[in-house]
């Protein structure tokens, strides 16, 4: 009895795609001339469809820099930014950068900057990294990287979290569902 019933189910439900099909296709108004998505003018945005926990990791090892300012904390001030807009929940917002590689001078004191890039400018990158804390974005450095240099824990900006090795780091948060950026 019961595969009387499933093939007789699995019958109607083939039957009422087959009589339901031709709703699907496509009609003359839907013609690519007349949707609205093949007028460039007229193309849809597509908006955020989820809205959290929001959780990114974005590894930093590149010396860029943008509007005078490291390019992945410029950025990430401006995600957050973002994300703020759209009015998600800040609370489901965890945003972090690790920093490593060419890109570690950019975590420096305004003392250590001085010294390693032989100036007196300081840090461009100290109030920013300032503000990114207070927005609740966590800015980590390899400690690993910090040791090769030569540099002092006093060398790092206060704001900044140090992580024992990068890559593992970074590796440890993507299997806590981090998405991953690169920079």
């Amino acid at each position: 009895m019961n595969k009387f019933f499933s093939t007789t189910f699995a019958s109607l439900a083939v039957l009422a795609l087959s009589v339901t099909a031709p709703a699907f296709a496509a009609s003359p108004t839907d013609s690519p001339s007349s949707r609205s998505d093949s007028d460039p003018a007229n193309r849809p945005v597509i908006g955020l469809q989820y809205e959290g926990p929001i959780k990114v990791v974005y590894q930093c090892t590149r010396d860029e820099w943008k509007e005078g300012v490291s390019k992945p904390l410029l950025y990430l001030k401006k995600l957050r930014g973002y994300y703020e807009k759209q009015g998600i929940d800040l609370d489901q917002l965890d945003l972090r950068a690790v920093f490593h590689g060419d890109a570690s001078t950019h975590i420096l004191t305004d003392e250590a900057w001085n010294r390693v890039k032989n100036t007196d400018t300081g840090n461009p990158n100290t109030k920013l990294l300032s503000e990114l804390k207070r927005m609740g974005v966590h800015v980590e450095f390899c400690d690993s990287r910090r040791q090769k240099e030569g540099w002092a824990k006093a060398d790092i900006h206060p704001d900044v979290l140090l992580a024992a090795a990068a890559f593992a780091r970074v590796i440890d948060l993507q299997h806590q569902g981090y998405a991953y950026i690169r920079f």
